[in-house]
């Protein structure tokens, strides 16, 4: 082959690299206008200097290369993390520049940075070598048919050709990669000499007494390895174990000598401050971590004699509680995870704005895969903006809502866009984090056309609106709705008596939005949502322009944080859909003087999609008729054929094909059914019925282990400020429509009783 080739048939970027050298020479060598794409230049470079060497530079190419250094070193790491190093070798093109030695060339996503692990040298601890390295970015690596300076030999390939399509990087690789904070730890404790134990987390504190322990009795009667194998556990190594719930395939469970284990894996129910025992995987794997029972029911496994003084309530209780506080999603008795009736193709985005999700995901110190996805189509929202339009004159702005606990980490998404907008250079696409009043929403416009505003605690602001005395919030939201049908339109100002005025500040309520883009992503906890929804007008007559996404992953703990940057090609579209148009002539981004769109038209294939859809959305309105939902379905179809748009250029679509608008129905229909579910079970006709529903559903939440009165006073604000005779008329209307039972939860046991309520049993 020939060197043009590269650029050529593969469309690679070369850097020019001295005779003699592994490396290039020149300052700014790693930009890719400084390097050779153009086949007849590369061609002709290489006549004029036919002894220099060549390399691949990986970040403008989209290729990653795995760098090989000591083949029996990373066989070991491999071996523990339950990768395949035979597999591997055979899957991708090798370059081999001396033996034992090469470097596996990938497809690589343009996040990608280098990262090696290094281990010291077996002999001579106080040294170190290189096993691997993983290479991205702005680096190079040397190709054939260039002559390796220590050898003298040229590289070559071996393995799968070059031409037949580079593979995908690896899932289980691109894990590794992408956190390689956490897992660079664990590759260095692997290396069979290094003399620093591997780190063990502490025991999770116990209560000393010279009670009979029936958990340490467990313990002690069971074998951790044989319990990881029963609950599905896969064994890659001495002592490593490959979760059943990993997403990555890593294995990332160490069992330690004493018997006790740890879980990297963050899906797995254990708590990640401290090692478990056997016990521990019984009581989340048998009974979802309601320790009482777990206890109970090991007693009788194992027959244990318990002494009349032994009390269950101090040690099993203690244990569950701080058990129950670490896990960051419990199992659902619905559903085994928090994400199992989300479909796997809505946790993503095509195109180039999964760059967002990715970014979301690396960032996030409490992941939301939900809310990731929510921020990338914001996200595209906003860039497009007034600049974008199908044929049928849809926009591309949306209104998004993110409904999630309080500490769950759904804050997220307003550092993830306006960092990314600062990256980008588009820092003016970012609008104020709310407004008190019409006139606030009239004035943002004026000044910035096209915005994103990301509003904490929406929930709360539409409670406010729908009170009393409120009437500026309450306007604030009515310019919000009609901005949202105005995208092709005008927005104006409410009349005012002028006469009275000075003629400047009468000259600024005569101003006008032509075409606004307002891009609006709100969040709210659930209580403070339903106790909205269940109010006003105001807020019922807003929902159903919203695209509303209630996350079932609750409180989690923070992992450590990371950093990272906006993607190249990220910010490279981000400019170039900030700033289309249409002709030569820009007119800017001016309130009164929108500029001419680019229209993306739909195909005949989308448009019979759209139009069957629209059918199942007439059936489901007329199902819907009379219980005061059948609203919510009315923008729909709207909203999925502006998302369709930013789908479609997302992946580079000059027409919004059929995959496109599937896409977008998918997501929007997904969310659509789960938010009139979510209405139907908890709109309240009143206070009483909002703090009845409210109250059931923390003792539906509390499971086995039920909820006293008092607990739910620390939880249900509308419970806590109800008279006692309130109280009990909550309680025997619970009773009465929901079948709840009041029982003792500690029968049987020492210390005090604990009376508390119970759902009735699922059946």
């Amino acid at each position: 082959m020939n060197i043009e080739d590269y650029c050529d048939k593969l469309g690679w970027y070369l850097v020019t690299i001295p005779a003699g050298s592994k490396g290039p020479t020149s300052f700014g060598w790693q930009k890719p206008e400084r390097a050779l794409s153009d086949p007849d230049e590369a061609r002709k470079y290489y006549e004029q200097n036919p002894t220099h060497n060549v390399g691949l530079l990986h970040g403008a190419s989209g290729t990653c290369a795995i760098d090989i250094d000591h083949v029996e070193n990373t066989k070991l790491i491999f071996e523990e993390l339950g990768i395949d190093f035979s597999l591997l070798m055979n899957s991708a093109p090798q370059i081999i520049g001396r033996e034992n030695r090469g470097k596996l060339i990938f497809k690589a996503p343009a996040d990608l940075i280098t990262h090696k692990i290094s281990w010291p040298v077996k002999d001579d601890p106080r040294k170190t070598e290189v096993v691997f390295e993983l290479r991205a970015g702005s680096v190079q690596d040397v190709l054939p048919p260039s002559i390796h300076p220590d050898t003298g030999r040229p590289y070559q390939w071996a393995g799968r050709s070059i031409f037949d399509e580079l593979p995908e990087l690896p899932p289980q690789l691109l894990t590794l990669w992408r956190e390689w904070d956490k897992f660079r730890p664990q590759l260095q404790d692997i290396c069979p000499w290094k003399k620093k134990a591997e780190f063990q987390p502490t025991k999770r504190p116990r209560p000393k007494g010279d009670s009979t322990s029936v958990i340490d009795a467990y313990n002690e009667a069971n074998d951790m390895h044989s319990l990881l194998i029963q609950y599905g556990y896969k064994q890659t190594s001495r002592g490593r174990y490959l979760s059943p719930n990993s997403t990555s395939k890593l294995a990332g469970v160490k069992l330690f000598d004493d018997g006790r284990a740890y879980s990297h894996h963050a899906s797995d129910p254990f708590d990640s401050a401290h090692s478990f025992d056997a016990f521990e995987v019984f009581l989340q794997y048998e009974h979802m971590g309601n320790v009482t029972n777990a206890v109970k029911e090991a007693a009788q496994i194992l027959n244990v004699t318990q002494d009349p003084d032994y009390e269950y309530d101090k040690e099993a209780i203690d244990h569950g509680a701080k058990v129950a506080a670490s896990i960051m999603s419990k199992p659902d008795t619905k559903s085994d995870e928090p994400l199992d009736s989300v479909p796997e193709d809505l946790l993503s985005v095509p195109g180039i704005l999964q760059d967002v999700v990715n970014f979301y995901t690396v960032t996030a110190i409490k992941p939301q895969p939900q809310f990731a996805v929510q921020a990338a189509i914001a996200y595209g929202s906003v860039v497009m903006g007034r600049r974008w339009v199908t044929d049928q004159r849809n926009f591309s702005s949306l209104y998004f809502l993110n409904i999630g606990e309080t500490g769950s980490g759904k804050e997220h998404t307003k550092t993830v866009l306006e960092e990314l907008l600062e990256e980008a250079g588009l820092d003016e696409l970012i609008g104020p984090a709310g407004y008190t009043s019409a006139a606030g929403v009239i004035s943002t416009l004026t000044k910035k056309p096209t915005h994103v505003s990301v509003v904490d605690e929406l929930g709360r602001q539409l409670k406010s609106a729908a009170a009393k005395g409120n009437q500026h919030k309450a306007d604030a939201l009515t310019s919000i709705m009609e901005c949202f049908g105005r995208q092709d339109g005008t927005l104006r100002q409410q009349g005012y008596a002028t006469n009275t005025m000075k003629s400047a500040d009468a000259e600024k309520l005569e101003k006008v939005v032509k075409r606004p883009s307002l891009t609006l992503v709100g969040m709210s906890t659930p209580s403070e949502f339903m106790q909205a929804i269940g109010g006003g007008d105001v807020a019922s007559g807003l929902l159903n322009r919203f695209v509303i996404v209630k996350s079932e992953i609750g409180v989690q703990l923070s992992q450590e944080k990371r950093r990272s940057n906006i993607s190249e090609r990220l910010a490279k579209w981000s400019k170039e859909h900030a700033h289309a148009q249409v002709g030569d002539l820009d007119t800017g981004n001016a309130h009164d003087m929108p500029p001419h769109p680019v229209e993306v038209p739909f195909t005949p294939e989308a448009k019979k999609l759209l139009r069957n859809y629209e059918e199942k959305l007439v059936d489901a309105i007329k199902k819907e008729t009379g219980t005061g939902l059948e609203a919510m379905y009315n923008r729909s179809r709207e909203i999925a054929m502006r998302l369709s748009l930013i789908i479609a250029r997302s992946m580079d679509q000059d027409e919004i094909g059929p995959d496109a608008m599937q896409w977008s129905i998918n997501y929007v229909d997904h969310y659509a059914k789960q938010t009139i579910e979510m209405f139907r079970s908890n709109m309240a006709e009143g206070p009483f019925d909002a703090a009845c529903k409210a109250v059931f559903a923390k003792i539906e939440k509390s499971g086995l282990g039920g909820i006293t009165e008092s607990q739910i006073s620390r939880t249900v604000s509308a419970f806590a400020n109800m008279e006692p005779r309130r109280r009990k008329e909550v309680f025997a209307a619970l009773v009465e429509d929901r079948g709840i039972e009041y029982r003792q939860s500690n029968e049987g046991m020492r210390g005090k009783p604990r009376f508390a309520y119970f759902a009735p049993p699922q059946h």
